[in-house]
């Protein structure tokens, strides 16, 4: 079992996050955590079946530890508990802290937690051994081996072979739509299969100035989601955020995307469908919000669906992605769920971790507007009844499920110094010049090539 890190040490890698990306060798593999303690048995995920294994099952109550900042978990606890009745989740909140300086924080107070949502890359947690490796776990869980899931489903959280989390959700992304801003211009409701030029051409077609309405939302989710599918879309990436296949290096600084960067940008400098920053603060900020009403398309996720439900003043609806030259992807987000290897209750951690891919959990998360994690004929009929999406466009959720891109970066060496949002976005909605990509893209290219060498 991996010796455990003093707190010092801990607190002192939250004072230098950053080390592992700035090419530091002083943590090497062999710094990584081992397996930890045993793996849960087989025996231990059977119970699930029979909500607590039945009356010759005997447990003492375990009361887990999971840190997290999500504030809409309790019906979801209460699932896990009556599955599992010995077990109770306590639930740290982060209340904006470094999750690493809570951890420390909870192993100096002598009541260490068992798992945690992560706030930053993977490989900063595994480095400093505070994290298990899952794959242990996982082999011997009957809810993995009996859960089919999507391909790469693994891929972003696996580093050096070791599984290092598994997905607590799975965020999908749609294009939002003012469908009353459609009908005002007399434009109908493009269909499923609408194309990345329909998309602009609509965005042309709503808008109005004189009445400060404008085809799309300025905001950065526009050309940090939209404008990287659209990559995938016509051939000029492999993954989101532009990255080739074995996200190695960034493509951004390649012809045929930064012609995609000019295409998003035209929508502000040549077609006027969308504003500009300093031309959406000047008229107060309206457009850059899709719950105003001012604009006709926008992207968003589960995190819009209450607030839209409850206030909005317009029909809206949702669709799936455009269309591109040689496929039609999506944009999903992985909210990563570890082990910790300070936990002293690995074995029913792992319980709660397992739990996220059961039927129960799964369809609980759809209400809330997450996407299905597992691949489940069962689990795609559900769309179809859960309140949430009751007279939308269901098929388009669908859609955006079946063909979701994972946002990467979770172990990709030196991702939190690759710039391309910044960038991006100050060319889009600015007036950076575009040309900022290459010497940019190239550097950060040369330095993940640099970290990734230093971390084998």
């Amino acid at each position: 079992m991996t010796s455990k890190k003093t707190i010092h040490s801990v607190l002192g890698t939250v004072l230098a996050l950053s080390f592992v990306l700035t090419g530091c060798s002083g943590n090497s593999a062999n710094n990584a955590p081992a397996s930890g303690s045993p793996a849960p048995s087989t025996a231990a995920d059977t119970d699930a079946a029979g909500g607590g294994g039945g009356a010759e099952e005997k447990h003492d109550p375990v009361t887990l530890r999971f840190i997290s900042w999500k504030d809409s978990y309790n019906e979801l606890y209460e699932l896990f508990h009556r599955k599992y009745p010995w077990i109770t989740i306590q639930q740290i909140p982060v209340n904006s802290q470094p999750i690493m300086e809570i951890i420390a924080a909870q192993e100096a107070a002598g009541t260490p937690a068992d798992v945690t949502e992560i706030d930053s890359d993977l490989i900063t947690f595994q480095q400093n051994g505070l994290i298990e490796d899952l794959t242990p776990y996982i082999d011997k869980s009957d809810i993995f081996k009996n859960a089919k899931f999507p391909e790469g489903f693994f891929d972003t959280m696996t580093f050096k072979g070791q599984k290092l989390a598994v997905p607590m959700v799975d965020v999908p992304m749609w294009v939002l739509v003012n469908k009353d801003l459609l009908a005002k211009h007399g434009v109908d409701m493009p269909g499923n299969d609408w194309t990345y030029d329909d998309f602009r051409d609509v965005a042309k077609q709503i808008t109005d100035p004189d009445a400060g309405e404008y085809g799309v939302t300025t905001q950065p989710e526009i050309q940090m989601r939209l404008l990287s599918t659209k990559a995938i879309a016509d051939g000029h990436a492999d993954n989101l955020q532009y990255m080739n296949k074995d996200l190695t290096q960034s493509l951004l600084s390649t012809p045929d995307v930064i012609n995609d960067a000019k295409w998003l940008r035209e929508f502000v400098t040549k077609d006027g469908s969308m504003q500009s920053e300093a031309a959406a603060a000047a008229s107060g900020g309206v457009t850059k919000e899709f719950i105003n009403g001012k604009t006709g398309f926008a992207i968003g996720g589960d995190w819009v669906l209450p607030t839209l439900k409850e206030k909005a003043a317009f029909s809206w609806d949702v669709l799936p992605f455009p269309k591109g030259k040689v496929s039609q992807p999506g944009y999903s987000i992985y909210g990563p769920l570890a082990l910790l290897s300070g936990s002293k209750h690995k074995e029913e951690a792992f319980l709660w971790l397992s739990f996220q891919f059961t039927k129960e959990a799964q369809k609980w998360k759809i209400d809330q507007g997450a996407n299905a994690s597992v691949v489940d004929p069962e689990l795609t009929a559900y769309y179809d009844q859960a309140p949430i999406w009751q007279g939308k466009n269901i098929e388009a959720v669908k859609i955006a499920q079946k063909n979701a891109y994972i946002q990467p970066g979770l172990t990709v060496p030196g991702w939190n110094e690759y710039n391309y949002n910044n960038i991006v976005n100050d060319i889009v909605f600015g007036d950076r010049d575009i040309n900022d990509l290459i010497p940019e893209t190239e550097a950060w290219n040369k330095k993940t090539t640099e970290l990734a060498a230093a971390l084998k």
